[in-house]
């Protein structure tokens, strides 16, 4: 499960390109035997300098034209650079003294951009090296096809079936639009938060690029963040309700200080039809969902929430969703101006829900979980500007958390290589081993949340949207 690196096809050749290619050889030999590779994005064989994600890789068949391909390419090349900034701020000092003495960090990073340019002005001369890189352009699904065939998935699949459908049962007749009733409650507001509107709070995406990517300035992102943020709302029981800021302690142990409540926002994008849709992803971490009992196969250190707005294209939000961290317990709530389509050809259904009907110049989103478990119970509308709270919490950048403050200035992620969170495993990983899922339960990197135990579905495929609903008009 971890993106192993790939090597230049110019490794060893004389020139500035073979000297580039040495250079990203051994940046990543360093890198891997560091053990900090990041695993988040995905490497594209034979490009040291590309890194790609599910949805980037969904144009692969859309560049015909030499622009889009061009914005392609550079898409890849940002993607890798970005992995690669966290990669070398978490490296040991010692390994990035031998890789560039004299400069250090700041001088890999340019080298990075660099070579990767010259690589990229040497690799894409004519169509056949460019038809080379659509074919080496590829996301695999988060699953591991050996363990079901070990795990008698055929077989076994059928069990697993069966308890995602009560779970479904569960949650349809406890689910609710309206506030919960006889809760002690922990609120958690954002810390400025965008108050009423004389009309729409809405941002539309004024640039988009080669690709039809919306582009947004950093004043227009944090308004549409702060525009749809939710309000958490925890029944409360144990500082286990708190959110908080996953911090590396003095003894090495990843924990969650809940003296500082942060949600973590990441921005990313999905297909649906012919339109690209902006996604806004909030995330929120919890220091545990404590176990009832030593048997309890679900509880552990370190829990956590992602609730995803879609918007269309005209800036308004058409779908929420909401997993946990470990890319459990999806639920998708789509607005009226979705229609849920007939035949879902997913073998395990996502639990589809109603969202509230809120009006975006007057109200927000209450989002409202159960204590210890955490389950979403109550999506809800909330007047804009109302502050009863216990809880104010502070936005920060998601991608923070793949270089955090370890020891001795010394950076680390909070993600191993293999995309999980450390001491987050959960009893049930030997008992649901033969879905496929890589430690099942686990909290894991944004980018690889599979997201259904039976068949495949990952939580960043472009286009599940397609799959799922159509727009109301068709």
């Amino acid at each position: 499960m971890v993106p192993r690196p790939t090597r230049s096809v110019h490794v060893g050749q004389s020139g500035e390109v073979g000297g580039c290619a040495d250079f990203f050889a051994s940046l990543d030999k360093k890198t891997e035997e560091a053990g900090v590779l990041d695993p988040g994005v995905f490497r594209v064989k034979n490009y040291p300098y590309l890194r790609v994600n599910r949805f980037i890789a969904s144009f692969r068949d859309d560049v015909d034209r030499k622009a889009a391909l061009i914005e392609w390419v550079d898409r890849m090349q940002t993607i890798d650079q970005h992995a690669r900034r966290f990669e070398i701020a978490n490296l040991p000092d010692s390994a990035v003294a031998s890789l560039d003495s004299a400069n250090q960090r700041a001088g890999l990073c340019r080298k990075v951009e660099t070579c990767g340019d010259i690589l990229k002005a040497e690799d894409f001369q004519n169509a056949e090296n460019q038809k080379k890189l659509r074919n080496s352009v590829s996301v695999p699904a988060d699953y591991i096809p050996l363990r079901r065939v070990l795990g008698l998935y055929p077989l076994t699949r059928w069990f697993v079936s069966h308890r995602v459908s009560v779970w479904h049962d569960e949650v349809h007749k406890t689910f609710s639009t309206k506030p919960p009733d006889n809760w002690t409650t922990i609120r958690y507001v954002p810390a400025e938060p965008i108050h009423l509107f004389k009309s729409s709070p809405v941002v539309q995406p004024k640039k988009r690029d080669t690709l039809g990517i919306p582009q947004y300035s950093p004043k227009e992102l944090e308004t549409l963040f702060r525009t749809w943020a939710p309000v958490w709302e925890i029944q409360f029981k144990g500082d286990y309700d708190r959110i908080g800021t996953p911090v590396w302690n003095g003894k090495g142990l990843l924990k969650v200080d809940t003296s500082r409540p942060v949600t973590y926002t990441l921005l990313s994008f999905t297909r649906f039809g012919k339109d690209i849709l902006t996604q806004l992803n909030y995330i929120i971490w919890f220091p545990s969902r404590p176990k009832e009992g030593a048997l309890d196969i679900y509880g552990g250190p370190i829990d956590g929430l992602n609730y995803r707005v879609t918007l269309d294209n005209n800036g308004q939000a058409i779908l929420y969703e909401t997993i946990h961290n470990c890319g459990c317990y999806y639920k998708a709530y789509p607005t009226h101006r979705l229609k849920v389509r007939n035949k879902i050809d997913y073998a395990e259904p996502p639990l589809i829900l109603k969202a509230p009907d809120i009006i975006p110049s007057q109200n927000g989103i209450t989002v409202a979980m159960e204590t210890r478990t955490h389950y979403v119970q109550h999506l809800y509308p909330t007047t804009r500007g109302f502050q009863a709270a216990k809880g104010v919490y502070s936005f920060a950048d998601y991608n923070r958390l793949r270089s955090l403050s370890y020891s001795n200035d010394h950076q680390k992620s909070m993600f191993d290589q293999s995309s999980i969170v450390p001491e987050s495993e959960r009893l049930e990983r030997f008992i649901l081993w033969m879905t496929g899922v890589y430690s099942p339960g686990a909290m894991r990197q944004w980018g690889r949340h599979a997201v259904a135990f039976v068949g495949e579905r990952d939580f960043d495929d472009p286009f599940y949207m397609d799959k799922m609903f159509k727009p109301l008009s068709k």
